[in-house]
């Protein structure tokens, strides 16, 4: 891209927030590799590339198990019920069956608490990471709560060593949504790893993103892994018998030969998303009136987003500015599950102020894997020439 006058630009340039055909060009020979492979084989639906990405998920993560699904969403559904089965011995939970969790998440959290037949429970948010506050998750606790699910939100993870902490405390489940965090550690160790069961998403934006709908479901736990098989694939314990109303969730071999072809740099492009956040931190934390992302101790972001905080009079015109410019900031998230007409039957523990403030002052900017370094200058350059203008 080509800087003319320091802040011009081509009026047919855009930054995107993710670039997959810039992926894909690196990419190209291993993909194509892996989609010739398919057309040979014709296996499409689960198959041996479905099995060798569960294999190589489960040791990237050091679990006993995965099971490849459709969707993120379906990871989570299907990762609640596999649990209900071990803990009611049926499919859904009770009405009564809390599970706590955060508004400030995208809608499938919430909508798998619902779709596995418990009730949601939203506690606040920490202000400076934007993941569930643990100390609000301890003042929620009632005799009909049954677990947690904390959402590693933008690539951050939540503070898993006092989740499981009180989870353990209070004979609760703990499954992580990690949809947006694939790659991030916790002191040193993989999220996914810690909970009783976990999530993920390869919705093709993700840090492991795939070219459609795809997630994944994550365990020790054999009996809730022998159930999500089960569940995924119409409830059928033996072909054409089904024990269980399950779902047409099975991970198409496509899918997962993409996936494996990207598993091998997810650590690269992970590391390359770093470095664009630390040459944001660096610029953008010197401009007062920009919050930038907290990076915790023992944490590892891995930046599927970056996310600012600015004034909330400032967020939309900041906004609007990046978007004429041509650099494709986005707005993660707009309104708090709480206030939607969906969850209206969750219930609240208290006003969930962090959330409401949150939602009006943050903004996500481009931080890919193959943004090039006059790029990054650009966008860093139109914020402070924002900031410039409005003093």
């Amino acid at each position: 891209m080509k800087l003319v006058n320091g802040l011009k630009m081509a009026k047919t340039t855009k930054i995107f927030l993710i670039d997959l055909k810039r992926e894909y060009n690196f990419l190209k020979k291993e993909i194509n590799q892996q989609i010739n492979d398919c057309l040979c084989s014709q296996q499409w639906i689960l198959g041996d590339k479905v099995e060798e990405l569960e294999e190589a998920i489960s040791k990237y993560l050091n679990l006993k198990y995965t099971v490849g699904v459709a969707s993120g969403t379906d990871a989570l559904t299907i990762s609640l019920q596999a649990l209900a089965l071990k803990l009611k011995g049926k499919e859904f939970f009770d009405e009564a069956d809390q599970i706590i969790t955060t508004p400030f998440t995208f809608i499938a959290t919430a909508e798998a608490i619902l779709r596995a037949g418990a009730k949601i429970v939203f506690v606040d948010i920490e202000p400076d990471t934007f993941n569930i506050d643990p100390k609000k998750i301890k003042n929620a606790i009632t005799k009909n709560t049954i677990g947690i699910l904390p959402v590693h939100i933008f690539g951050l993870p939540s503070a898993m060593d006092e989740i499981k902490k009180i989870a353990k405390e209070n004979g609760l489940f703990v499954v992580e949504d990690v949809a947006q965090a694939f790659g991030a550690k916790f002191k040193k160790r993989p999220v996914g790893s810690f909970g009783d069961v976990a999530a993920f998403s390869f919705f093709p934006t993700k840090n492991l993103g795939c070219y459609g709908d795809g997630g994944l479901v994550a365990t020790d736990d054999f009996k809730v892994v022998e159930s999500a098989k089960i569940l995924r694939n119409h409830g059928q314990a033996k072909q054409y018998i089904a024990d269980y109303i399950g779902y047409n969730s099975r991970l198409d071999s496509i899918q997962a030969a993409i996936l494996l072809a990207k598993l091998k740099f997810v650590e690269k492009f992970n590391s390359l998303r770093k470095n664009v956040a630390n040459k944001y931190n660096q610029a953008l934390g010197a401009i007062k009136g920009i919050t930038i992302p907290k990076q915790p101790k023992d944490c590892e972001h891995v930046y599927h987003l970056y996310t600012i905080k600015i004034n909330k009079n400032l967020r939309d015109k900041l906004l609007n500015f990046l978007n004429r410019k041509g650099i494709q900031a986005r707005v993660y998230y707009p309104v708090g599950l709480h206030k939607m007409k969906a969850f209206k039957c969750a219930k609240l523990t208290d006003e969930l102020k962090i959330t409401d403030e949150v939602t009006l002052s943050v903004i996500s900017l481009p931080t890919h894997p193959f943004l090039e370094a006059e790029e990054i200058d650009y966008i860093i350059k139109t914020i402070e020439s924002f900031f410039a203008k409005s003093r």
